[in-house]
């Protein structure tokens, strides 16, 4: 991505999260509860598209206030027939879904993961499973997806937030080192308390997975921050990523390949099939009025057709 794209892509993506927060205040719809038993209907055509969500949980962020349990029927089916998206949040949100079957492993790309359009970097991590004990549930083994930051990113990394104890006050986190800090909101609010997602129903929580470098550096022009993504940072493996070589700029997807499938110990383990994807939020990272980096995620296709 140009540097000089970046403050316009935003303003876009500002305007639009707060035409979308206008409509969920004034729609009269009460928020949806995820089904975990029944599937979800989808287009009938020949693409393999996710068809079922089993799992969505949004970790603390600006979008917060919009973003519900209803979103996730926008990653179900064709993303082109949606007008919305579903929010993850900052680092460690995340979504599980299934497709209507399996997504064979073959040679090259074998499915794809739609965002925002023309969004500027907020790399998520996908994570893969096949559904080995043949019960149509993702409770067998994930594995990582490779990306190309792999050996610079903390795979098992922790993260506790704490909710703010007042509206006049922010989010505190800790991570599994002991590190500890408060997150600021460089735009919008004065305090972070309203981050905190209403469907979390605890004081804390707590999210593990493979956290990302860094997605922003800071390079002030006149005196002002300039907030810029460095070149080849994040170069391919990661969802909502225009700035990968496997980016379909006609889609606005990330090209995936269930060959680059890692075990805990960051071994290459054969897949021939995967049924499961779990889609997390991996940069921790509040890049000043650009606030938290938090990818928004619009459905995934597999890029065969159906059997």
């Amino acid at each position: 991505m140009k540097v000089n794209q970046i403050s316009i892509i935003y303003i876009f993506k500002a305007t639009v999260y707060v035409l979308l927060a206008l409509i969920v205040v004034l729609s009269s719809c009460e928020p949806k509860e995820i089904d975990q038993d029944k599937d979800l209907e989808i287009e009938n055509d020949s693409t393999i598209y996710l068809s079922k969500v089993f799992e969505y949980v949004y970790a603390p962020g600006q979008h917060a206030s919009v973003a519900t349990p209803s979103d996730t029927i926008n990653i179900i089916g064709n993303p082109a027939k949606h007008i919305g998206w579903l929010y993850l949040g900052g680092f460690g949100g995340y979504v599980i879904a299934g497709f209507s079957e399996d997504i064979p492993n073959v040679d090259g790309y074998d499915f794809e993961v739609f965002a925002l359009k023309g969004a500027s970097p907020e790399p998520a991590v996908v994570y893969v499973m096949k559904d080995e004990n043949g019960d149509n549930l993702p409770n067998d083994t994930w594995y990582e997806l490779k990306g190309s930051q792999f050996a610079e990113s903390i795979r098992d990394f922790e993260l506790t937030y704490y909710k703010a104890t007042s509206d006049s006050s922010d989010i505190v986190w800790r991570d599994v080192s002991g590190n500890e800090g408060v997150l600021h909101s460089g735009y919008g609010s004065a305090y972070t308390s309203g981050w905190w997602w209403q469907y979390t129903l605890t004081n804390e929580i707590k999210f593990k997975g493979t956290r990302l470098p860094d997605a922003y550096e800071n390079n002030p022009v006149n005196g002002a921050a300039h907030w810029t993504v460095p070149e080849n940072r994040f170069e391919w493996g990661y969802a909502e990523n225009n700035s990968g070589k496997d980016y379909d700029t006609s889609k606005g997807s990330n090209l995936f390949d269930i060959s680059n499938a890692v075990d805990e110990a960051g071994n290459f383990i054969h897949l021939d099939n995967i049924r499961f994807i779990k889609i997390q939020s991996a940069v921790f990272q509040q890049a000043g009025w650009l606030n938290e980096i938090s990818p928004e995620i619009r459905g995934a296709a597999g890029l065969r057709k159906k059997r």
